[in-house]
C-alpha cells in the first residue's frame, strides 16, 4: 500500500471516530428538559399500574396476543426525576435536542382518568402519541393539540365525550387512530371536515365511534391522500357513495358492522387502476349481487363480505385478482357451483364460503390449491364423494391447512381419521359434524399437530371413542354429539386438552359411564340422552369454571350433591331433565347467582319448593320444574323478573293460589301451572303482561267467573295458547278477553319453514293437540290453541270466535254450551282439530264447517244437533264424530235423510 494511501486511510478513520465521539457527546449533553420531565411526571402521577390480581378485561387480550400471555410489565415503572426522560420506557427523544419526540405506553397497563388540559398533549415538539390499550376510562380529547403531532393512537382506552369543532386536532396529523372508544361521538360535520380538509391524513381509523346520524353522501369527497380508513360499527346510514371502491390512493376500507348501509356494492370504474388492497364490508344490509366489475381490483388481497345479504353466484371475475389471500363471504344467500376458476389463485390462503347455499361437488382444482390454510364450506348445499384414506387422496394433500370446516352439507364418503391426521400436520380445527361423511378410527394413539385445537365429529357414525384425542393436549373444543359410541368413556379422557379443553359434547350417543374430569377449563358440558346410570358424578363438580351443564335424558339418581354449590358463581345453564334423581329442592340452587336457564323436569323431586328460589328468579330467563312431586305452594317473586320468559311448574301437586307477583315479570312468554292442585280464579292480572303467549292452566281446581278487569283496556294481546281445560270455570265464556286475543287474528308468517317459539334459549313444548293427550317437543310460533273444555261453561258459543282465523285448535267440549253452532266458525281458516262434543248445542251443522280444508280432527258428538251433515271433502272421513245426535242424517251416519237419493 502507498504512503498516499496510507495516510489517507488513517485521515478517514479519525474523521469517522470523531463523527462518531461528537454524536455521543451531543446525546449525552442534550438531556431531556426539566419542563418536559416535569410534564411526564404530573401526566404519571395522575394514573396507576393496572392491579393484575384479577383477570384483565377483554380489551386488553390483544396485548396479550402481541406481546405473550404473560405479559405485565408496567411501563412507567422507571418513570422517575432522577434519571433522563430519555431514557424511560416508551420515551423517545431527538438526540440533538433532547426535546420528547415520541411516546409510546400502547399495552402499559396504565388506569386513570385524563384531564383534558394534561400537558402530555401539548409537548411542544411531540411528533408520535400512542396510548392504545390502557384504561383511561372517562377521558376526554383536548380541545387542542401540540401542532407538531402527526400521529396520534389513542384506541381502546374508554374515551368519552362528543368530538365537535371545539376539538382542534394537528393541521399535519398523518395518522389518527380513535377506535374502539365506543364512549366517544363524532358529529358528522367533524369527519366530513377531515376528509376535505386533512391534506395530509394518510390513516384514519375511527371503528365503534357513533358518528351521529351520519347518512353516506351519493359521492365522496376526499382531497386527503388516505390509504387507510375504518369505519367499522359507527352507526353509518345510507348507501355506499357510487365512488367509494374508486378512490384514487385509497388501500385500506372497512364498513363492517354497520347494519344500516344499503344498497348494491358500487361498480369499479375499470378504466383506471385501483390501489385497494383491503376491503371489508360484512355485517352491512347491502343487496343484490357481488358485481363483476370487482375483479378489476387487482391489487386486492383480503376481501371481506360475510354476512351482507347478497344473492346470486361467485362472479367469474374473482380469477383476477391474483393477489388475493383472504376471501370471506360466508352468511349471505348465495348459490350456484363453486367455481373452479377459484382455486387457481396462486396466493389464496383463506376461503370462507360458509352458510350460504352452494351446491354440486367439489372441483378438482381444489386438491391442488396447495397454499390453501383456511377453508370453510359448512352449512350449504354441496354434495359428492369425498374419500379421506390412503386410498383416494383429497384433503390431504392440502398439506399447509390448518382449518377445514365441512359441517352440515350433504357429502358421502369414508374417512379414516387417524390418516387425515397425520398426512396434514398443521392441522388445527377439523370441523365434520353433519356434513354426511363417516368417520373411522384404527384407535391407535398418532402424532398429532402440538396445536390442535378444534374437533367437530358430530353425527359422522363413530363407533368408538378414538384413542388418538388422547394425543391432542391444547384441545379447546370438542363435540362427538349424535354418534354411536357405547360403553364407559376411557378413563383417560378426563385430561384430554388439559386446562385448555372448554367445550365437550358426548350426548345422543350410547354411553354408559364417564371419566374423573380434571380439567378445570371445560365451560360447556353435554352429556343428554345416554346410558349414563347411578349417581350424579361428583367428579363433576371439579370443573369450576362450568357455564353450561346438560345431563338430561339419562338415568342419573339419587341426590344432587352440595358440591355442586361450589361452582355456583360461574354456572348459567343447569339442565338435569328426564333422570331419576331424587330428594328435596336442593337449596344450593339459590346460590347459584349466574343461572338464566334451570330444567329439574321429569325426575323425582319431592316436598315444598323454598321461598329462596324467588330472589334467583329475576335472573332467570328459563325455570322448568315440571312433571315432579312438588307440593306445598309457589314461591312469591320478590324482585323484579329480570327477563323471565318461561316459568313452567306443570305436573305437580302445587296448591295455593297463583302469585300475584307473577305480574311483574314483563317478559313472560310462557306460564303453564297445569295438573296441580291450584284453588283460585282466573289470573286477570296476568292480561298486562305484553309478551304472554302461552298460558297454561289446565287440570287444576280453578274456578268461579272469568271477567274483564276495567283496569286493563287490551288484556292478554299475544296470546297464542290458551289452556284452561278441567277445571271449575262458570258462566258465559269470557268474550271481552276473545276480542282481545289479536295474535289469533290473521297471523302471518314470513317463513315457509315452521319455526318453534324460543323460551330463554330453547323451546316449550304442549301436551294437548287435536284434542288428544300427544306432547309436542317444540311448539311452533305459528300454532295457535284455545282449550276451554271440560269447564262449567254455559250460554251460546260467541260469534267472536269466528274472527280468531288462526286457530289451529279449538276445544269447547265437556260444557253446558247452548244454541246453534255459529256459522263464523267456517272463517277458522287455519283450524286443524274443532271439538264441540259433549254440550247441549242445538240446530243443524252450518256448511261453512265443510270448507275447512286443514280440518284433521272434528268431534260433534254428544249434542242435540239436527238435520242432514253437510256434503264436503274432509267430512267422510270423520265416521266417530256425529254419533249422539240422534237427530242427525247423512254420510258418515247410517241413517238416511228420507231424500230418495239418500
Amino acid at each position: 500500500m502507498s504512503n498516499s494511501k496510507v495516510l489517507l486511510f488513517f485521515s478517514l478513520f479519525f474523521f469517522l471516530i470523531f463523527v462518531a465521539s461528537s454524536s455521543s457527546f451531543n446525546a449525552t449533553t442534550h438531556k431531556c428538559s426539566p419542563q418536559q420531565t416535569l410534564d411526564l411526571l404530573l401526566f404519571k402521577q395522575n394514573l396507576s399500574s393496572i392491579n393484575f390480581s384479577f383477570d384483565y378485561p377483554p380489551y386488553y387480550s390483544p396485548c396479550q396476543d402481541w406481546l405473550g400471555s404473560d405479559y405485565y410489565y408496567p411501563i412507567m415503572m422507571n418513570w422517575n426525576k432522577n434519571t433522563d426522560c430519555c431514557k424511560w420506557s416508551g420515551i423517545t427523544c431527538n438526540q440533538d435536542t433532547g426535546d420528547v419526540i415520541s411516546i409510546d405506553l400502547s399495552c402499559g397497563m396504565l388506569q386513570g382518568t385524563l384531564h383534558p388540559n394534561t400537558s402530555l398533549f401539548r409537548l411542544p415538539h411531540l411528533q408520535t402519541l400512542n396510548l392504545a390499550y390502557n384504561d383511561l376510562t372517562d377521558s376526554q380529547l383536548p380541545r387542542d393539540f401540540s401542532n407538531s403531532l402527526t400521529h396520534l393512537n389513542i384506541s381502546r382506552c374508554r374515551f368519552t365525550g362528543e368530538i365537535s369543532s371545539e376539538i382542534s386536532f394537528p393541521p399535519n396529523l398523518v395518522s389518527l387512530d380513535l377506535s374502539g372508544n365506543n364512549g366517544l361521538q363524532m358529529q358528522p360535520y367533524v369527519l366530513k371536515s377531515m376528509l376535505r380538509n386533512y391534506t395530509h391524513l394518510r390513516e384514519l381509523l375511527i371503528s365503534e365511534l357513533n358518528i351521529l346520524g351520519w347518512v353516506l353522501p351519493t359521492y365522496l369527497d376526499l382531497k386527503s391522500s388516505l390509504k387507510s380508513l375504518d369505519l367499522s360499527y359507527t352507526g353509518l346510514r345510507g348507501k355506499l357513495p357510487d365512488n367509494i371502491l374508486n378512490l384514487q390512493y385509497l388501500e385500506k376500507l372497512h364498513l363492517r358492522g354497520n347494519s344500516f348501509v344499503t344498497g348494491p356494492i358500487p361498480k369499479v370504474n375499470m378504466s383506471i387502476n385501483v390501489p385497494l388492497k383491503w376491503l371489508h364490508l360484512s355485517f352491512t344490509n347491502l343487496s343484490g349481487e357481488i358485481p363483476d366489475s370487482i375483479g378489476h381490483l387487482k391489487s386486492l388481497n383480503h376481501l371481506g363480505l360475510s354476512s351482507c345479504g347478497l344473492v346470486g353466484s361467485l362472479p367469474k371475475s374473482l380469477v383476477n385478482l391474483r393477489n388475493l389471500t383472504t376471501l370471506n363471504v360466508e352468511g349471505n344467500m348465495l348459490k350456484g357451483t363453486l367455481p373452479s376458476s377459484l382455486f387457481t389463485l396462486p396466493l389464496l390462503e383463506n376461503l370462507y364460503l360458509g352458510n350460504n347455499m352452494f351446491t354440486g361437488g367439489l372441483p378438482s382444482e381444489l386438491f391442488k390449491c396447495r397454499s390453501l390454510k383456511r377453508l370453510s364450506l359448512d352449512n350449504n348445499q354441496l354434495h359428492g364423494e369425498i374419500n379421506g384414506g390412503s386410498t383416494s387422496p383429497s384433503f390431504i394433500q392440502l398439506i399447509n391447512l390448518t382449518h377445514l370446516g365441512l359441517s352440515s352439507n350433504n357429502f358421502t364418503g369414508l374417512w379414516e381419521l387417524e390418516v387425515l391426521l397425520s398426512s396434514l400436520p398443521n392441522l388445527q380445527l377439523l370441523m365434520l359434524s353433519d356434513s354426511g361423511l363417516s368417520v373411522v378410527s384404527d384407535n391407535s394413539s398418532s402424532y398429532v399437530n402440538p396445536e390442535f385445537s378444534f374437533l367437530g365429529l358430530a353425527s359422522c357414525k363413530l363407533n368408538l371413542f378414538p384413542e388418538s384425542l388422547r394425543a391432542m393436549k391444547n384441545l379447546s373444543f370438542l363435540d362427538l354429539s349424535n354418534n354411536s359410541i357405547h360403553g364407559p368413556i376411557p378413563h383417560w379422557a378426563g385430561e384430554i386438552g388439559g386446562d385448555l379443553l372448554d367445550y365437550l359434547d358426548l350426548s345422543y350417543n350410547s354411553i354408559t359411564g364417564l371419566p374423573q374430569f380434571q380439567q378445570d377449563g371445560i365451560n360447556y358440558l353435554y352429556l343428554q340422552s345416554n346410558q349414563i346410570q347411578g349417581p350424579f358424578p361428583p367428579s363433576i363438580c371439579n370443573l369450576i369454571n362450568l357455564i353450561s351443564l346438560d345431563i338430561s335424558n339419562n338415568s342419573f339418581s339419587g341426590v344432587i350433591p352440595q358440591c355442586l354449590g361450589d361452582i355456583s358463581f360461574s354456572l348459567e345453564y343447569l339442565n338435569l331433565k328426564s333422570n331419576l334423581i331424587q330428594g328435596f329442592f336442593p337449596p344450593l340452587i339459590c346460590n347459584l347467582s349466574a343461572l338464566t336457564f334451570l330444567d329439574m323436569s321429569d325426575n323425582n323431586f319431592g316436598g315444598v319448593i323454598p321461598q329462596c328460589l324467588g330472589n334467583i328468579i329475576s335472573s332467570l330467563l328459563m325455570m322448568d320444574m315440571g312433571n315432579n312431586h312438588f307440593h306445598g305452594t309457589i314461591p312469591n317473586v320478590y324482585e323484579e323478573c329480570g327477563q323471565l320468559e318461561g316459568l313452567i311448574f306443570n305436573g305437580n301437586q302445587l296448591q295455593g293460589e297463583i302469585p300475584r307477583s307473577l305480574s311483574k315479570c314483563q317478559y313472560l312468554k310462557v306460564l303453564d301451572l297445569g295438573n296441580n292442585q291450584l284453588n283460585d280464579t282466573f289470573p286477570e292480572f296476568l292480561g298486562d303482561l305484553p309478551m304472554l303467549q302461552v298460558l297454561a292452566l289446565k287440570s287444576n281446581k280453578l274456578h268461579g267467573l272469568i271477567e274483564t278487569p276495567s283496569t286493563i283496556k287490551s288484556a292478554f294481546p299475544s296470546m297464542r295458547v290458551l289452556e284452561l281445560s278441567h277445571n271449575e270455570f262458570v258462566g258465559h265464556f269470557p268474550r271481552e278477553y276473545l276480542q282481545n286475543f289479536n295474535a289469533m287474528k290473521n297471523t302471518v308468517t314470513n317463513s315457509t319453514k315452521p319455526k318453534s317459539l324460543p323460551v330463554g334459549g330453547n323451546y316449550y313444548s304442549v301436551s294437548v293437540v287435536k284434542g288428544l293427550e300427544q306432547a309436542i317437543p317444540q311448539i311452533l310460533v305459528d300454532y295457535v290453541i284455545l282449550d276451554l273444555s271440560n269447564n262449567k261453561f254455559d250460554g251460546e258459543i260467541p260469534s267472536v270466535i269466528g274472527y280468531l282465523t288462526s286457530l289451529m285448535v279449538l276445544d269447547l267440549s265437556h260444557n253446558s254450551l247452548t244454541g246453534r253452532i255459529p256459522y263464523v266458525l267456517g272463517n277458522l281458516s287455519e283450524i286443524e282439530s274443532l271439538d264441540l262434543s259433549w254440550n247441549k248445542l242445538n240446530g243443524e251443522i252450518p256448511g261453512s264447517l265443510a270448507e275447512l280444508k286443514f280440518l284433521r280432527s272434528l268431534n260433534l258428538s254428544q249434542n242435540h244437533l239436527m238435520g242432514r251433515i253437510p256434503l264436503g271433502t274432509q267430512f267422510g272421513k270423520f265416521g266417530n264424530s256425529f254419533g249422539g245426535n240422534p237427530e242427525l242424517c247423512g254420510l258418515p251416519l247410517p241413517k238416511k235423510c228420507g231424500h230418495p237419493n239418500e
